[in-house]
């Protein structure tokens, strides 16, 4: 979902929604069990388990979430095999194509896994910051700073 489509749904959806693909994302990562040893893994389990307990929002747990995140990350790039370039677009009847060249990174099969994780966390986090947002403005236009 775009942010502009964020900032027209209501902050009671917005935030269930953070809550739901926060169990998601908890979930997913327990059953893959990312990480390059048992402590990683651990480390990493620890880190997202608030978003399995509903806790998305508790800033408490900000900083666990941006390490998993740096760390998912840092694992996924490790599993990059290669970049191409494809061209994304169409060809124009008038005999131009119309488009732009992306570059696209091929990863293996436990990359790609990995890749979803991130952008699912990515999400998470991107709907967290939405809704502290918002609630941070509702206070300040309310006087309650």
């Amino acid at each position: 979902m775009q942010k502009h489509d964020r900032q027209s749904e209501s902050l009671e959806d917005l935030a269930a929604r953070g809550l739901r693909l926060g169990r998601e994302v908890a979930l997913l990562a327990r059953d893959m069990q990312p990480g390059a040893d048992s402590q990683e893994v651990a480390y990493l389990q620890r880190c997202l388990s608030p978003l399995r307990d509903d806790k998305v929002f508790d800033r408490l747990h900000e900083g666990g979430f941006e390490a998993a995140l740096t760390r998912l990350r840092a694992l996924r790039d490790a599993e990059e095999l290669g970049r191409h370039r494809e061209f994304m677009g169409f060809q124009d009847p008038e005999g131009d194509a119309v488009g732009i060249v992306q570059e696209v990174v091929e990863y293996s099969d436990h990359g790609r896994a990995l890749a979803g994780l991130v952008d699912r966390l990515e999400t998470v986090l991107a709907l967290r910051r939405d809704v502290l947002d918002r609630l941070e403005a509702e206070r300040l236009l309310l006087g309650r700073t």
